[in-house]
Parts: C-alpha cells; structure tokens; sequence
C-alpha cells in the first residue's frame, strides 16, 4: 500500500498518530470533566462528539502538508 501520508514527517507520521489522536482526546475528557464537575456521562458525550471533528482537522492537516511537500518537489 503506497500511502504518501506515510512519509510525512520524516515517516514518523503513522506512529505519531496513534500517539498524539488518543492523547488529545483523553486530555480533552480531562478538561470536560473538570469543567462538568465531575460528570463523566456529560464528558463522555461530549468528547464522542468531538471526535469527529478532531479527525477532520488532522486530514486536513494532511492534505495541507502533502500538497506543501510536492509544492517543495516542483521548485
């Protein structure tokens, strides 16, 4: 499988996404519940919901840094 997403980075990108994605969510159900007071079910839904989300930002993250390496390539 030829993924050029995979050679983003330095071809750190793959490990750094089962990092930083899984982290990010986690320190966000962190902040819900401090901000909920405590309520799990409300931090729970909420970061659910935000999933999404975060999962568009980081493909668009990729397509900006693929078409910014090939731009590189073409000067």
């Amino acid at each position: 499988m030829e993924n050029p997403a995979n050679d983003l980075l330095g071809g750190y990108y793959p490990f750094l996404r089962r990092v930083i994605l899984p982290l990010v969510l986690i320190l966000f159900f962190i902040l819900l519940i401090d901000i909920s007071n405590g309520s799990i079910a409300i931090a729970a839904i909420f970061t659910g919901f935000s999933l999404g989300p975060v999962l568009i930002l980081e493909r668009v993250m990729v397509i900006y840094l693929i078409k910014q390496k090939d731009n590189e390539k073409l000067m």
